[in-house]
């Protein structure tokens, strides 16, 4: 999954399929986020999740951890065999 940086910050759309594998992909994300103490902007949808990374601590802009998130992310993904 390609992550586009965007005004609003790191994007990316993933395809789950379903309302439950979509739930089962966030909780993983959110697991993630808390240990990383670094939280996504998420929406849930059928069968896709949007998430945006920023940094709204240092106004919003867009850092190394939303990038580290992001790749984490994305390995979630993988494993979970989503698009």
């Amino acid at each position: 999954m390609e992550w586009v940086e965007t005004s609003s910050g790191l994007v990316a759309t993933f395809t789950t399929g379903s309302m439950v594998r979509g739930l089962e992909f966030v909780t993983r994300i959110v697991d993630a986020a808390e240990a990383a103490n670094h939280h996504p902007d998420i929406d849930l949808r059928y069968a896709v999740v949007r998430l945006v990374l920023v940094s709204h601590d240092v106004g919003d802009q867009i850092t190394d951890r939303d990038h580290a998130l992001a790749r984490e992310i994305s390995g979630i993904a993988s494993e979970m065999g989503i698009e």
